[in-house]
Formats: structure tokens, C-alpha cells, sequence
């Protein structure tokens, strides 16, 4: 890519441009890390006034931007990942709901993924080895569903009850696999580490041009009058841009695409996001390396050298252009939201991501059992 002249790329053109960085569907030891990592770098607009702050109810997150005088708001990186996570599996159920019939074929195979003699002599007997929920749902796909449970109750830790542990969410994401997911493994288990790896989202503007105090009526049940119960709440005001950037690691072009996706798609975030979670998020670019190259930090302070000193806040677009003009100098290649959003509605694309997650997690079955059974005790199914 020669300096100063951007490359836009399609979905389409992920593989042959990222080739280098990307794994392949079927490639031996894809579970393990070979240091391929792809840099995705967007901006998050806020389209309405949106809180995003920790779990509590106390002002939204701020930090001091280094290098100068600016304290700016920020969107944290679990949020991100949450959010992002919660939109994959959105987008998993709208292909259950379209495709059973590919969904049923996929639970099939992972629900026997592997078979090993068990006992000895005439009590010798074969055990299939697969995922639990997988073989349950076989049955029936259209009942198939995997979701992240918060606590509650009695319950103090349940982010893992429902998910499945074999989903491209679990594969992508991460996910324990212990021994009640898979069938024949007692009680061993195994954690998959998250292939997404957030940066905090920073916006570049100082508060005082970035936030404004909302004033707000509690109203109790049956009280239809105003002025019983007033707060006032801090939130970041429609218009502010945050830079956000995202690695993947060891990913498929399969995987890329969706996530892209994904991450354009995502429209609400933050707390009490129905009534103030309104975002609009823009693609800017992308790059496959063996190191990150750059920061959302980074790119907050250069924007806010550039801009931060504007009477009034710049419009997206003018955001947009300077972050592309800082990535060329990176050797990011320019990506559009446009192009990406159209996968949603892609069944194929999410076909073919169900496709390259059973071999993912074949092999991940494969290495639990050469620890659990040893090496040459077991066949593939």
C-alpha cells in the first residue's frame, strides 16, 4: 500500500488482503496462538445522550487524558466486549431461525466429535465424546440458545450457566468448558480464551464540551404529577466521538467478517441504554501484523493536538477523515460500516462461520482428550 493513496477494503477482499494474518478453516494446531493479530480501529458516535459508566449508578467514566489538560469520558472495554458479544448471539439465533435445517447438520457433528474404548476386557465399551447441550438440541434446533446469565438471587455467579461452550459467540468470545458440557470427560474442564481484545473507547473533547448534567423525575407507581422526586445525572451529550479499537487474534476470515459485522451493527450501549444507549458506530480501518501497531489512547491524543481546541465539537465526518489520514501513516487499510452491516442479513456468511467454529472445536475437544485419555486412545467420529 503506497503512502497517501487509501485502499478501501470490502468484504470480499478480507481474505486476499489479510491473508498473511488470517488462520485458515482446517489449519493444524488453529487452537493454539501463532501471533496473528488483526487491528480494527472505529469511532462511536453518540446519537443521544448516553451513559457509560460502571455498573453503579454514579457519574460516567472520565479519565485525564495524558499529555493534556483534557478529562474526557470513556466507554470501558467490557462494555464493549459485552455488548459485541450480546449482538454475535442475536445474530447466531437470527440464522437458527432461518436455517435450522444447516444449524441441525453442525449440532449433529458436535455432538459425536470423537470416539475411545472405555473398561477392560468384556466390559470394554465405546464412548462418544462431544458436547452435551449439542446433542440435546440435535434433536430439535429450532430450541437451540445460548446466552450470558447474570447474577441474581442465590446465584453470585452465573455469566456461564448458559452458554452453550461450542457457539461461534463461545469460540470468538471465550467460554469454560467443563465436564457437564462434554459428554465422557467427568469431570475436567477447560477455558477458552477470548480472541477479542477491546481497548477503552476515549472520546477527545474536554467534559466541559463532551457532557452536560440532565435533570430527571422519579415518578412512583400510581403518581401521574411531576416534581415528587428530582435528580440530576451527568451523561455524554449526542454528536461526542469516541476512538475505539479492537484486536482480534488468530482469527478466520470467516470469523473477521462477522465480527465486522458485529461491531457496525452495534446501535445501543451504556447504562439505561433504551432510553440513552444510542450509538452509531463507524468502521475506519484495518490491519493484520504480529504486534499492535496503535492505541485508541494514541489516536485520542492526536485528534486532540488537532481538535480539541475547536469552539464547537467537530462533526463525525470531519473525525472520521483525520483518523483515516493517521491510520495511512500506520499502514491500515480503510474499511466503511457500509459495507459490513449488508453480512447481518447474510445467512451464508453465518453458515460459514458455523462451519469454521466445529473445526475449531474439534480440535478443542481433540487436545482435552490426547490430555485426559492419551495420545492414540481415541479416533474422530
Amino acid at each position: 500500500m503506497s503512502a497517501g493513496k487509501p485502499i478501501y477494503v470490502k468484504p470480499g477482499d478480507l481474505t486476499s488482503t489479510l491473508s498473511g494474518y488470517l488462520r485458515r478453516p482446517n489449519e493444524k494446531d488453529r487452537v493454539f496462538p501463532k501471533n496473528k493479530k488483526i487491528e480494527v480501529v472505529f469511532l462511536v458516535e453518540a446519537v443521544n445522550a448516553i451513559l457509560p459508566r460502571t455498573e453503579g449508578v454514579e457519574d460516567i467514566t472520565l479519565i485525564k487524558l495524558p499529555g493534556t489538560e483534557y478529562e474526557v469520558p470513556v466507554i470501558l472495554p467490557e462494555k464493549l466486549q459485552a455488548v459485541s458479544r450480546r449482538r454475535m448471539l442475536a445474530q447466531l439465533r437470527k440464522f437458527r431461525d432461518a436455517r435450522p435445517d444447516r444449524l441441525g447438520e453442525y449440532l449433529k457433528t458436535l455432538a459425536s466429535l470423537f470416539t475411545y474404548k472405555s473398561g477392560r476386557g468384556q466390559k470394554q465399551a465405546e464412548v462418544k465424546v462431544g458436547f452435551s447441550r449439542a446433542r440435546e438440541y440435535a434433536k430439535n434446533p429450532g430450541a437451540w440458545n445460548c446466552y450470558v446469565q447474570p447474577p441474581g438471587g442465590d446465584v453470585k455467579e452465573a455469566t456461564d450457566v448458559g452458554m452453550d461452550g461450542f457457539c461461534p459467540a463461545c469460540a470468538l468470545f471465550g467460554s469454560v468448558i467443563d465436564g457437564s458440557k462434554i459428554d465422557g470427560l467427568g469431570n475436567e474442564s477447560i477455558g477458552v480464551k477470548s480472541r477479542v481484545e477491546f481497548d477503552p473507547a476515549i472520546a477527545f473533547l474536554d467534559q466541559e464540551k463532551s457532557t452536560a448534567s440532565y435533570t430527571h423525575n422519579k415518578v412512583s407507581d400510581g403518581v401521574s404529577w411531576t416534581g415528587q422526586s428530582l435528580y440530576e445525572e451527568k451523561h455524554v451529550m449526542p454528536g461526542t466521538v469516541f476512538i475505539g479499537k479492537v484486536t482480534l487474534e488468530d482469527v478466520t476470515n470467516a470469523e473477521l467478517k462477522a465480527f465486522l459485522a458485529v461491531l457496525a451493527g452495534l446501535d445501543r450501549i451504556g447504562g439505561r441504554e433504551r432510553l440513552f444507549g444510542g450509538i452509531r458506530v463507524h468502521l475506519v480501518g484495518v490491519r493484520g501484523g504480529s504486534y499492535e501497531s496503535v492505541s485508541a489512547l494514541e489516536i485520542a491524543r492526536h485528534l486532540a493536538e488537532q481538535l480539541g481546541g475547536m469552539e464547537y465539537p467537530p462533526s463525525v465526518g470531519t473525525v472520521e477523515e483525520k483518523v483515516r489520514e493517521y491510520l495511512l501513516e500506520k499502514g491500515f487499510y480503510h474499511v466503511k460500516s457500509s459495507d459490513y452491516r449488508p453480512i447481518l442479513d447474510d445467512m451464508s456468511a453465518w453458515d460459514e462461520l458455523w462451519s469454521h467454529t466445529v473445526e475449531y472445536d474439534r480440535q478443542i475437544i481433540e487436545r482435552v482428550l490426547q490430555l485426559v485419555k492419551g495420545a492414540g486412545k481415541f479416533e474422530q467420529a
